[in-house]
């Protein structure tokens, strides 16, 4: 998670002029800010941010930075991570399956209060590891019930509710059975990654009131929190995703809660236009319209395989000049990354100038949300390093992608 460079660049031709062998993240923390104040400024209620979309310490700065104080985490290690880089930040346990390793750690170690489930088993895991950490005050940890709606499957990219979530009935007995055992009471949905329908928001904030009202005996009025999740989109070129505050608007439409903190925790929508990935060109096969770069499915690019969505392209020469399709026009090209695994490949086509050959770059934009997340060093090829940059141009027709 290292920096390429140790000072900033102008702008991502800059990068490619320094002729890095090695694919490069040119992450400008100005998007970053843009996209905290859009969050801040428009949503009705409590910002956080989930860091599993990108946890460069570069980029958790710049959140952090920008204003979001408190942190979607998932294990430990993003525990430790941010108790490193930012003490004092708020901190959501929000994965419903945890270690009693990890829960009593977070408790007596991080100040963890908040703790996601969404079966029995959980919540008895959690009031266990609690005790055997000392807890003296339950009431002040809070037991986010999470649930889902059984008729809707989620978006076609990522269905969340098909791995987590307690049905309307059984999360309603839940509420029930963390009430018994004096915890604070909270409730929590996420959609589901890259959401495009901002009232499937308000569905769900409508069944949370329902499900609170199924666990009866004034459990609705004492529902302290309510997370909407993250799933929120970042507006990708001929993407179709509607503007934020159409999200907003719906949350805000539903949320008839009394004096319960409802909060958001977006990841994407804050992250993904912050970064270009900058690859190197390996091979053209012309006359099978194959390309192949030091950047593929294995490093920056494992999420192309399970989200819709097609990366603006540019292309430069060595010295940074932008290439662009000459008399003999662009063509299609399928791109493969650097190992030997035939999957290695995105699994769109993108248009290309003809011209391209070997040693010149592309840049692919809108890249900062699950790239250096996820990359894995397969084959023993390095995974992307980060540069700063101070501005990443604005994509519009010199973007070639299909």
């Amino acid at each position: 998670m290292t920096l390429l460079f140790p000072s900033a660049f102008s702008r991502v031709a800059d990068v490619v002029k320094e002729s890095p062998a090695e694919p490069v993240l040119c992450f400008d923390p100005s998007r970053v800010r843009e996209n905290v104040d859009t969050f801040l400024a428009g949503f009705p209620g409590a910002v956080s941010w989930a860091i599993k979309s990108n946890p460069h310490p570069e980029v958790v700065r710049a959140v952090a930075m920008a204003g979001i104080n408190a942190f979607d985490v998932s294990s430990r290690g993003e525990i430790e991570q941010l108790r490193y880089q930012h003490p004092w930040a708020k901190l959501y346990f929000n994965h419903p399956i945890k270690s009693p390793e990890d829960i009593a750690y977070a408790y007596a170690a991080a100040g963890v209060r908040d703790f996601a489930v969404d079966h029995p088993g959980e919540i008895e895991k959690v009031h266990e590891s609690l005790k055997k950490a000392g807890a003296d005050k339950i009431a002040d940890v809070t037991l986010m019930v999470r649930f889902r709606d059984p008729s809707y499957r989620g978006n076609v990219n990522y269905d969340f509710g098909s791995k987590f979530g307690a049905a309307p009935d059984l999360a309603a007995e839940m509420l029930r059975d963390c009430e018994r055992r004096g915890f604070s009471l909270g409730l929590s949905f996420n959609p589901g990654s890259q959401e495009r329908d901002p009232n499937v928001y308000a569905r769900l904030m409508r069944l949370a009131r329902k499900v609170a009202a199924r666990a009866g005996e004034g459990v609705p009025q004492r529902i302290a929190k309510l997370s909407v999740g993250g799933g929120f989109p970042c507006r990708y070129p001929n993407g179709g995703e509607p503007a934020l505050q159409r999200y907003f608007e719906a949350v805000s439409d539903a949320s008839d809660f009394g004096d319960c903190l409802v909060y958001c925790e977006p990841g994407r929508s804050i992250v993904a236009d912050s970064v270009s990935v900058v690859a190197k060109i390996m091979l053209v096969k012309p006359e099978s319209g194959l390309l192949y770069l030091n950047d593929g499915f294995y490093g920056s690019f494992m999420e192309s395989k399970f989200v819709d969505f097609s990366p603006p392209v540019r292309a430069y020469t060595p010295r940074g000049a932008e290439i662009k399709a000459d008399s003999e026009g662009a063509a299609l090209y399928t791109i493969m990354g650097p190992t030997c695994d035939s999957i290695d490949q995105l699994p769109k086509q993108v248009r290309l100038p003809k011209i391209l050959k070997t040693g010149d770059y592309l840049e692919f934009g809108m890249m900062g949300a699950y790239s250096n997340a996820t990359a894995t060093q397969f084959n023993g090829f390095a995974r992307a390093r980060l540069a700063l940059v101070d501005s990443i141009a604005p994509w519009g027709s010199a973007s070639y992608a299909q």
